[in-house]
């Protein structure tokens, strides 16, 4: 897929995910989606798109100290 592809499906991908419902309640029964799926394609367009223009991951640095007892 090329990069401009890739940018296009994520726009796609981005609209139509802004245009689900979370919740929905009729009378008193309510309903969750779970968008999380949405979320992972995005991730990963984002991911590839990254790649493809050449950027670098980003890194996430821990520090821990410890008193030394």
């Amino acid at each position: 897929m090329a990069l401009d592809e890739m940018k296009a499906e994520r726009e796609r991908v981005l609209a139509r995910r802004n245009s689900l419902v979370a919740r929905v309640t009729v009378g008193d029964r309510t309903v969750q989606y779970d968008l999380t799926q949405a979320n992972h394609v995005l991730a990963d367009l984002d991911r590839r798109i990254a790649q493809a223009e050449g950027k670098k991951p980003r890194r996430r640095i821990l520090a821990v100290a410890t008193k030394g007892l």
